[in-house]
């Protein structure tokens, strides 16, 4: 994974990068009593500008910023996802793993995030290990994606989730944000549809979890459809290539790319959030694993732009996490 870290309030930070990891502290309520208490209380976080909903798709289709990616199928596309994406210095977490709050994050083409669940007195929470630290609600975090995806109708969003709550937790928030019509299910063993499929369906969000304990067809375990590198690496040297979670063989590779020690800090995002060290990492990763998606931790900032530039049309490799690519599939 590789885990992009998003701005920091009034200056950027240079961010991690990490495929699909989240690490959240946050606070929402589970169940119905959780969520209404939740959903009226002002938790001081910076939900973003606002947007109006579009109405109907664009012509011609224009799928996750470009149209070639239209037909390809989703486990063949390269997706920037942010590591603990709830976690940013604009929000006021200690310590932030991005700096740009979750809003930013999307508009600065993010399309995959690691979000950390947790229950912390009755409600359902993002948080990163201690909720204290940094908390969010869950709910209203959803309801800051719908939002995105409304306004934005031809994007495919993907979640990755370490879920310290239940499965029937996780569905009603889902569902108290209205998310529900927006979930795809993938049958394991069925070639996943193309990006032109599930934004036509209008089911194009697609939802992972750490946990095993699924029983909804949306609710995908991560590491039955995907498999990882280490992500507890302190030096440049740790990182590597080689299967952590998962077989190897599952069809999406989720590339973790950033440093903790014993924290995610400016410091360590510098040592490998540029050019040309990330670049000739993800192509020894996709000599080695041919991976689609990339994460960081934190944002890259000066560095960012020239990194973009770089990337080719068929498979971006966006500003923070990249994941997976099956072998055999196109470059």
């Amino acid at each position: 994974m590789l885990g992009y870290l998003g701005v920091v309030r009034s200056s950027r930070l240079a961010l991690s990068f990490v495929v699909f990891v989240a690490s959240a502290c946050g606070a929402e309520g589970d169940g119905d009593a959780g969520i209404a208490r939740d959903a009226g209380r002002d938790t001081g976080v910076d939900a973003g500008p606002r947007c109006e909903p579009a109405d109907g798709l664009p012509t011609p289709l224009v799928c996750n910023g470009h149209a070639s990616l239209c037909d390809r199928l989703f486990d063949d596309v390269a997706y920037a996802t942010t590591h603990n994406a709830m976690s940013s210095d604009a929000d006021g977490w200690i310590p932030p793993n991005q700096g740009p709050a979750m809003w930013q994050q999307l508009e600065d083409g993010v399309r995959a995030m690691m979000l950390d669940t947790y229950e912390d007195d009755g409600e359902t929470l993002l948080c990163h290990g201690i909720c204290a630290l940094g908390s969010r609600p869950f709910v209203d975090a959803l309801r800051e994606l719908r939002l995105f995806m409304d306004c934005h109708p031809a994007e495919v969003i993907t979640l990755i989730l370490e879920a310290h709550i239940d499965e029937a937790r996780t569905a009603a928030a889902f569902e108290a944000a209205g998310l529900l019509p927006y979930l795809h299910a993938q049958p394991l063993g069925v070639p996943w549809p193309t990006l032109r499929s599930l934004i036509e369906s209008g089911r194009r969000m697609v939802v992972f979890t750490e946990s095993a304990s699924v029983s909804l067809d949306w609710h995908h375990h991560a590491y039955t459809y995907a498999w990882d590198n280490d992500y507890a690496n302190e030096t440049p040297e740790d990182l590597d290539c080689a299967p952590n979670r998962g077989t190897g063989e599952e069809s999406i590779f989720v590339l973790n790319h950033f440093l903790t020690a014993p924290v995610a800090m400016r410091s360590l995002a510098e040592q490998v959030n540029h050019d040309p060290f990330f670049t000739e990492r993800v192509e020894r990763c996709v000599a080695e694993r041919r991976p689609g998606a990339e994460l960081r931790d934190r944002r890259l900032l000066r560095d960012r732009r020239p990194l973009l530039g770089r990337r080719r049309p068929q498979r971006p490799l966006t500003r923070l996490r990249a994941w997976r690519a099956r072998p055999g599939a196109r470059g």
